[in-house]
């Protein structure tokens, strides 16, 4: 009988890193200072508020954690062999879930290359979903057997405080709102950035 044995090439991943970033004095520390910054009611959850997205401007504490993520940024770019010059911080916010079935809808972030959610205080089992970003992928969808990388829509990333994730800007993520109690009091600090660069190959001259 023939056994197939084939090589799997993993074609066009989207990468998704996290990796333990803060430690809980230093969650805290950022936690507190949120109480002094303002805070607005989001247009579509009542119980979802959100700083301004000039957070790395205020003073030179949010400053130096924008810095901080952008040498992990720096260090993602390598991994993937980005040429360029440097990244910065376009914009940086705080998130902040104030009551039961906090959710927060799927979005992408625009304008940008690398984003990235840092988790100061939550439950673990308040996840960040990420979805295929594929227009095809929800074309056909056979019940399987078990649910895997190859054949899932959607990977739930736990939340762990004191974590960073860093990920494409254009990929699609949400926060799923329940009945229960795993949302309240959510926080996260959220960033994008951009890269300085020059780019000319298959394309017209542009330097950003």
């Amino acid at each position: 009988m023939f056994e197939l044995k084939p090589t799997k090439h993993l074609l066009f991943p989207s990468l998704v890193y996290h990796s333990p970033f803060l430690n809980q004095q230093e969650c805290e520390m950022y936690v507190k200072s949120l109480e002094n910054v303002k805070k607005e009611s989001s247009s579509f959850n009542n119980d979802f508020y959100q700083t301004t997205d000039k957070l790395h401007l205020l003073n030179d504490m949010w400053k130096g954690l924008s810095d901080k993520v952008i040498k992990v940024i720096e260090s993602t770019a390598d991994d993937q062999c980005i040429m360029r010059d440097s990244f910065y911080t376009t914009c940086m916010w705080a998130n902040i879930s104030a009551g039961q079935g906090y959710f927060h809808k799927t979005h992408t972030h625009p304008n940008s290359f690398f984003s990235a959610i840092i988790y100061l205080r939550g439950s673990k089992a308040s996840s960040t979903v990420f979805y295929d970003p594929k227009p095809q992928a929800g074309v056909f969808s056979p019940a399987v057997s078990e649910e895997t990388c190859f054949n899932s829509k959607g990977f739930k990333l736990s939340f762990i405080e004191g974590s960073i994730v860093i990920f494409p800007s254009w990929l699609p993520h949400c926060v799923v709102g329940n009945e229960s109690d795993d949302n309240r009091n959510r926080i996260s600090i959220s960033c994008n950035s951009m890269l300085h660069s020059e780019i000319n190959t298959n394309t017209a001259y542009l330097k950003i």
